[in-house]
């Protein structure tokens, strides 16, 4: 079954819908229409990048799954490009897209263009030289709403791995229930769950370089934990 993947039900969604607790206690709290401007203001800042079939956005992830990497996924993901997640870049061309501080890494020295995003949740700005596109600068000059059809047609590539991203197990067409707790980065299997969980109104919260501890405290503390992604210590 092909679940709707779109943003049709999620700028409906009142509420906390992703939840995002990085170290030092940062913290953001963003709803479903605020994830969905946030998305289409993506599409519109790769827009500008020839966002499309032929574009390709290689997300290392080096500090684990990040809400701005998040959002920038499903933004080339519903407007047709190719998103790979990997440590090693792609051949053919690439943009790429890393956290402050990683903008110089090898695995990213031979990208076309290299987004750099500020991870601290209210930084506006993110202090790179005029080789790198400042994602949190750039992206609030554009709109709210896409100005093409999002049409979910692209390719997710994760560990060496096409992921059939757009495909449900389930035929429930209710919001989906509970909570979903991703410790760094979902396993390569889990993206489906994970993508249609959010998109569907779901709530999520996302969260890297937190202790269990701390992780299962937060998790209690917002609602009943729906499933755990990513990679947990024991």
């Amino acid at each position: 079954m092909e679940a709707d993947m779109d943003l049709s039900v999620i700028a409906r969604t009142g509420g906390p819908v992703l939840i995002w607790r990085g170290p030092d206690f940062d913290r953001l709290d963003l709803t479903g229409p605020v994830v969905s401007n946030w998305v289409n203001k993506g599409v519109g800042l790769f827009g500008d990048y020839d966002l499309g079939p032929e574009f390709t956005l290689f997300a290392p992830l080096p500090e684990g799954l990040h809400w701005r990497e998040l959002v920038s996924v499903l933004s080339v993901l519903l407007a047709g490009g190719r998103v790979v997640i990997a440590n090693e870049a792609p051949d053919e061309d690439f943009m790429a897209l890393v956290p402050f501080g990683h903008e110089d890494d090898d695995q990213v020295s031979d990208a076309d263009e290299v987004f750099v995003f500020n991870p601290p949740a209210l930084a506006l700005s993110t202090p790179v030289d005029a080789d790198f596109v400042d994602v949190n600068s750039a992206i609030r000059a554009y709109p709210d709403v896409a100005a093409r059809r999002l049409d979910a047609s692209g390719i997710l590539e994760v560990d060496g791995q096409v992921i059939d991203w757009t495909k449900s197990e389930s035929t429930d067409a209710t919001r989906p229930q509970g909570l979903l707790a991703s410790n760094s980065t979902p396993l390569p299997g889990e993206w489906p769950r994970f993508l249609q969980h959010l998109l569907g109104g779901g709530e999520v919260l996302l969260t890297s370089r937190v202790d269990d501890a701390r992780i299962t405290d937060l998790a209690a503390g917002l609602g009943v934990v729906h499933g755990t992604l990513g990679t947990w210590t024991k």
